[in-house]
């Protein structure tokens, strides 16, 4: 299942690569820099001149349409190489507000219904395209006018409008195509993760730390499908803000996840004394924190740090392999997050979580290994155990069998008996010396006799195992499992469902030997 899961993912990476690269798409922007923009006036029907003393020009990304009604102008200028390319075109709007949309001074489509009031406005989607007829889209300087809104949000962002611009006319999803693949390709792996995880949950030794790192996985997969999904689904704007929160939420559970790992793994002692240190403060930063990219970094990077110093102190204490592994990978993870910290919320993050759940899977796949070998390491000690056990119990245990047959009773010596076989009413005892008796009864009255140094190996059979000198497997079928070959060499089937525990006995009766 491992390779499997392996060649899954690579796959998954090398698909998002190879369609991602092939990807071209041309792109024009507004001229960002030099945005003219005017409030509205309550029943404000047209355009307004934009030389109004109310009218101010700056930069796209600081103009804020929330609970207001705006009018914006800027400029695009198409080349002649975009004009040769005779592809349909369309004005692409990425922002947190409703809007109609002018090119040229003429109306090209609406995105909901922007208005001064909050209840005349009908929401817009988050991401819209507006189609330009070919006859309105010139070389050089094209106008642009929007009028927008946006008052029904709940969250006021500081960077409300990603993008406006001209390209060619397409799905909205198109513009992030080439990231989408790879992002993609990192939620199936991710996914195929959680899935293999799982697995290990039932069969690992230490549930709580295999849960933790599936519940890192599954928070760093939730985040990322909620990263991805303002791509794959078209929603209204109000719904981004939910989005957001859920992004934060997510990091905040990846965090605190990783923490209670790390805690578990070098300082469970301690931990209430670290949770109550690190969570409020956490908690704290990320709400003082501007912007939701940075309230997402926050919830990852303060619990990363604290990791850091947790797996540092366990490794300046004990100077053990895994601490300096852990403490080493720790500090790559935040000082990546430090140098990405603008573009954490891209696909630097899910590269980075990734390589770390990466590296947390693999030590826990190999501790699994670890943890069943040294469990039947164990298990072997303890039928060793059982066998000494059994042998003292046999020093007090009867040391004859009596033999009740035709109205006469037979005292026969348990050491001189190799086996026993049930025959209809009668049992059969066969002898070390070659010789047999017979017993009137069942082989669970023999059974009962005999000390523990022999075992019911089959339905029909009980075996001195001091006689055993092998243990093979059957090729006869459905009837056994095994055969036990005896000194007398004698042959005795042993069932499919007892083999492993025969085995056992015998091996650590060869042991003990």
């Amino acid at each position: 299942m491992n390779k499997r899961l392996f060649l899954a993912y690579v796959f998954f990476i090398l698909n998002g690569l190879v369609q991602s690269l092939a990807f071209a798409q041309a792109t024009i922007s507004i001229d960002t820099e030099s945005v003219v923009f005017c409030p509205a006036k309550p029943e404000q029907k047209t355009q307004p001149t934009f030389t109004e003393k109310e009218c101010h020009q700056g930069a796209l990304f600081d103009i804020d349409p929330q609970n207001v009604e705006l009018w914006l102008k800027a400029n695009v200028t198409v080349t002649e190489a975009y004009l040769k390319r005779k592809q349909p075109s369309a004005i692409f709007v990425f922002a947190k507000m409703s809007s109609e949309v002018f090119l040229n001074s003429e109306k090209i489509g609406s995105n909901g219904t922007p208005h001064f009031l909050k209840e005349e406005e009908f929401s817009g989607d988050m991401d819209a395209k507006f189609y330009i007829p070919p006859r309105l889209i010139k070389r050089g300087a094209n106008e642009v006018v929007i009028h927008a809104s946006s008052h029904h949000g709940f969250l006021t962002l500081s960077r409300p409008i990603h993008f406006i611009g001209i390209s060619e006319y397409g799905q909205t999803s198109a513009f992030f195509k080439r990231d989408l693949l790879i992002l993609l390709s990192l939620l199936g792996a991710m996914l195929l993760g959680c899935i293999y995880l799982i697995t290990l949950v039932f069969q690992a030794e230490d549930k709580k730390t295999s849960v933790l790192i599936l519940l890192m996985l599954a928070a760093a997969s939730g985040q990322l499908f909620t990263e991805v999904s303002r791509v794959i689904f078209n929603y209204s704007y109000p719904l981004h803000d939910i989005r957001l929160i859920v992004i934060v939420v997510f990091s905040l559970i990846f965090g605190f996840s990783l923490l209670l790992f790390t805690l578990k793994k070098f300082a469970w002692a301690q931990r209430n004394i670290w949770l109550a240190l690190v969570v409020p403060l956490t908690l704290c930063l990320s709400f003082m924190m501007p912007g939701f990219d940075g309230k997402s970094v926050i919830a990852i990077l303060v619990p990363a740090l604290f990791s850091v110093v947790i797996s540092g102190l366990s490794c300046w204490k004990i100077r053990s392999q895994e601490s300096i592994s852990y403490f080493t990978v720790y500090s790559i993870f935040c000082l990546t997050i430090v140098f990405t910290f603008g573009k954490f919320n891209s696909m630097y993050f899910y590269y980075i979580v990734t390589g770390m759940m990466a590296f947390l899977v693999v030590k826990m796949a190999f501790q699994s290994v670890q943890d069943k070998k040294l469990r039947k390491e164990e298990e072997q000690q303890l039928v060793k155990l059982q066998l000494k056990l059994d042998q003292l119990a046999q020093q007090k245990s009867p040391t004859t069998l009596q033999l009740s047959s035709a109205g006469k009773i037979e005292i026969i010596p348990v050491n001189d008996v190799a086996y026993c076989k049930a025959a209809g009413d009668y049992v059969e005892i066969f002898l070390t010396n070659q010789s047999q008796s017979l017993f009137s009864g069942t082989l669970k009255s023999i059974e009962e006799q005999l000390p523990s140094t022999f075992l019911k190996v089959h339905r029909s059979y009980i075996v001195n195992l001091d006689e055993v000198i092998s243990v093979t497997s059957s090729k006869n079928g459905a009837a056994s499992s095994g055969i036990l070959t005896l000194k007398s060499e004698d042959e005795i089937p042993v069932s499919r469902r007892i083999l492993p525990h025969v085995r056992g006995v015998i091996k650590g009766s060869v042991a003990h030997v």
